[in-house]
């Protein structure tokens, strides 16, 4: 009995064995393409919001390129069960179909940015059309329902309506030379999408090198002038970019600085409607309380590497009123307060500046939750 017993135990080792090592097999070969690889040329439709009324015709992938770099997105779903969806997209239409995001500090764009951008998701046509209608977008997808694009791609099945995309770049040869295969709508990997197609269109905006060493508490703030995006809708003209400059709160007002990586993302978006909130908080207060800061007491700067045109569509898109979104289109106040990185975006940190004009409060790694947010706000309470 003891020797079945043992062959038993080893037919059902090697057996377990064969399942895992199978299945293994087969989950990687869902994981998608890789960088280095050369793109499969299926046949699909493209649907565009120009012609949404006529039935598109059948096409195959390279003629489609046509010896363009192509974004390629692969998404589960486009509805509201997938919450990054409409970030993701909305930030692929803004920063490169519309092109938003090659635009200097001047409005200058390129004519022709050779990219032509296409959004795979597991929908039916009827959906594809609703959300190109719905949303106005200006690049083409294309409805995937039953996988046979995404296959192509080494994609075999989604396991939820919210599972990370898959977006690839694919230079005019036709070879992948950027591949992300769990992209949720961050704002570092979008800057990370945009760094490589500035490389691939030559494009390259003029960006700071001088370094700084960090700063620390109780250090004098590192003065600076900057433009912003007046999100006072009670002021004349208020998409008019206004300029400011540090020291101007210096015996005034606190200061909250807060640097983050990218607009039309899903993180930035929160931590910017949450201040924006919190700042609206306190102004309709206007008196201190035992926990209260007063709304006259501070003002809230956030900043990004990202250009005014982006800017002052994200504060209409996203409706805030009481912060003021700064330009650093070249990283030079980011570099100032160690706040940008090598790859190409700003960190999520979060500065305090009492009205002495010195830093109160530094935190370098701001998470956008509950307990990083209630640090803050018994920080500014202490400084008032």
């Amino acid at each position: 009995m003891s020797k079945i017993g043992l062959k038993n135990q080893i037919f059902l080792y090697f057996a377990l064995l064969f399942i895992f090592v199978f299945n293994l097999k087969i989950s990687a070969g869902g994981d998608g393409l890789t960088v280095g690889e050369t793109i499969p040329n299926p046949e699909f439709y493209a649907y565009t919001k120009y012609d949404l009324d006529i039935m598109p015709r059948p096409q195959r992938l390279y003629d489609y390129k046509d010896g363009k770099n192509l974004l390629i997105a692969f998404m589960p779903d486009i509805s509201d069960k997938n919450n990054y969806a409409k970030v993701m997209t909305t930030a692929f239409d803004t920063y490169f179909a519309e092109g938003l995001a090659f635009r200097d500090g001047y409005g200058y764009a390129p004519e022709d940015r050779n990219i032509s951008i296409l959004v795979v998701t597991h929908n039916n046509e009827a959906d594809v059309i609703n959300y190109l209608k719905r949303l106005d977008l200006d690049f083409d997808m294309t409805a995937d329902n039953n996988m046979d694009f995404a296959n192509f791609f080494g994609i075999n099945n989604w396991n939820s309506q919210s599972e990370a995309s898959h977006v690839y770049i694919v230079n005019s040869e036709n070879k992948i030379v950027y591949a992300s295969h769990d992209y949720k709508g961050e704002g570092e990997k979008l800057k990370t999408v945009q760094n490589e197609l500035f490389a691939l269109t030559g494009y390259n905006p003029e960006m700071s090198e001088v370094e700084y060493l960090p700063l620390v508490t109780g250090d004098d703030a590192r003065d600076f002038d900057f433009s912003y995006v007046n999100t006072d809708n009670r002021i004349e003209n208020p998409d008019i970019m206004r300029d400011g400059k540090l020291s101007e709160y210096f015996g005034k007002k606190n200061v909250l600085l807060a640097f983050y990586p990218a607009p039309y993302s899903v993180s930035c978006g929160m931590e910017v409607a949450r201040f924006d909130s919190f700042a609206e908080d306190k102004l309709l207060q206007r008196v201190l309380s035992e926990n209260m800061i007063t709304g006259d007491d501070f003002e809230i700067l956030m900043v990004s590497t990202s250009n005014s045109s982006i800017l002052r569509k994200w504060k209409n898109d996203m409706d805030v009123s009481n912060v003021k979104l700064v330009s650093d289109n070249s990283g030079e106040i980011s570099m100032k307060y160690s706040s940008y990185n090598l790859y190409g975006y700003n960190k999520r940190t979060v500065f305090l500046i009492d009205k002495s004009g010195k830093v109160s409060y530094i935190d370098w790694d701001y998470k956008v939750d509950d307990d990083d947010f209630a640090l803050i706000k018994e920080h500014l309470i202490t400084m008032n």
